[in-house]
């Protein structure tokens, strides 16, 4: 479970960083676009191109959670049944 979890995890934070990274670049793209640089029409290309990488870190991260979300959930209901089944089998032993 720990290896699962970690590997998860792994995920979320590289999909998190790539996210931090797109959204750095978006804000310098921005204020080139603010001070009025040359290559206006080369920096909205790249804007349109960072927004989109960036939409798609977002989706990566929020399936990526639902994923999580719904395995863990899954995982605590086994534990759960487990845990009753144990503690139902010790009574009988008294």
């Amino acid at each position: 479970m720990s290896d699962y979890g970690l590997i998860v995890e792994l995920a979320l934070a590289v999909l998190l960083v790539l996210t931090i990274v797109y959204c750095w670049r978006l804000d310098q793209r921005l204020n080139r676009l603010r001070k009025g640089n040359d290559g206006m029409i080369d920096a909205a290309r790249e804007l349109a191109e960072t927004i989109a990488h960036a939409e798609q870190a977002i989706h990566g991260l929020k399936r990526s959670a639902a994923e999580t979300g719904t395995e863990l959930q899954s995982r605590i209901d086994e534990a759960r049944t487990l845990s009753n089944s144990l503690q139902r089998g010790g009574r009988r032993g008294y």
